[in-house]
C-alpha cells in the first residue's frame, strides 16, 4: 500500500465507506477471480448481465441498498447521472471490481503496519457498517472510527 511505503509523505488516511475488514483481508482464490472476470467479460453472459445492471430500476435498487439511507433514498438526479455514465468504456473497471480483482490478496499485513492516523468513516444506513468496526478493534490505536446517521453518499450541496 502506498501509505505504508511512504509514511513521511502521507500524513493520514481517510477510508470512506471502505469494504468490510473481512472483505479486505480475505483473498479470493485465483480460480474464483478468473471465473468471475471471464463471466463478466463474456460477449453473451457479460453483456446480458450489464444490460440488466445498467437498467434504471436495478441501479435504483442497488443504490438504495449500498449508498443511500432508507430515510433518504436515491433521487431522480442520481439516477439520471448514473444512466449517463453507463457506457462500454465504463464497464472495464466495473468488471474488474465486481470480479473481485481488488481482493486478490489480503491487505491485513500492510494495514497493521501503517503508522499514520487512519480515519474510517461510514454511515449506519449501510448494511456493511458493522463489518467496518473491526478496523478500529483490530488495527492500531491510531485508527478512529466515525459513524453517522445516514448513508454513504457525501452531500456537498
Amino acid at each position: 500500500m502506498l501509505a505504508k511505503r511512504n509514511p513521511s509523505q502521507i500524513h493520514a488516511l481517510m477510508l470512506t465507506s471502505p469494504p468490510t475488514y473481512k472483505d479486505i483481508t480475505t483473498p479470493i482464490p485465483q480460480s474464483g477471480l478468473e471465473r468471475n472476470y471471464n463471466f463478466l467479460r463474456s460477449p453473451i453472459f457479460g453483456n446480458l448481465a450489464f444490460s440488466l445492471l445498467e437498467n434504471r430500476s436495478v441501479i435504483k435498487f442497488f443504490s438504495n441498498i449500498f449508498l443511500f439511507a432508507k430515510s433518504r433514498p436515491c433521487d431522480e438526479q442520481w439516477l439520471d447521472e448514473t444512466e449517463k455514465e453507463a457506457c462500454m468504456p465504463a464497464r472495464t473497471p466495473v468488471q474488474a471490481f465486481n470480479a473481485g480483482l481488488l481482493q486478490h490478496r489480503s491487505f491485513e499485513p500492510e494495514l497493521k503496519e501503517i503508522t499514520q492516523t487512519m480515519w474510517v468513516v461510514s454511515g449506519f444506513g449501510d448494511s456493511r457498517a458493522l463489518g467496518r468496526q473491526k478496523y478500529g478493534t483490530i488495527l492500531s490505536t491510531n485508527t478512529d472510527m466515525t459513524f453517522w446517521e445516514g448513508d454513504n453518499r457525501w452531500y456537498f450541496e
